[in-house]
């Protein structure tokens, strides 16, 4: 073999949809299912088939958010999950086990 052979580097291309979460109309699965969920809720409580258009903005909100950065949910969700765990002092001394 020669020296050439061993100088250029073997280089595949990434495909970028193997990158990128799963979405569905443009927004990740798991923030589409809450936002049918929410907008169920709003529907079922109000009994006001026009309150099934709160999903529009709640919609627009996450293709803003998608536009922005493409993993932002799971950016939120690994925050979220991530919170500081709370002390007694922030609690003012109180415990679950005093009976």
């Amino acid at each position: 073999m020669s020296e050439e052979a061993f100088e250029t580097p073997l280089v595949t291309p990434l495909v970028r949809a193997l990158t990128v979460a799963p979405t569905l109309l443009g927004v990740p699965y798991l923030y589409f299912m809450f936002l049918g969920v929410v907008s169920s809720v709003v529907f079922l409580a109000t009994k006001n088939l026009l309150m099934l258009l709160v999903a529009l903005p709640l919609y627009a909100f996450g293709r803003i958010m998608v536009a922005r950065d493409l993993q932002i949910f799971e950016i939120l969700m690994i925050r979220g999950a991530k919170c500081p765990p709370r002390s007694k002092a922030f609690w003012h001394g109180a415990s679950s086990y005093k009976v």
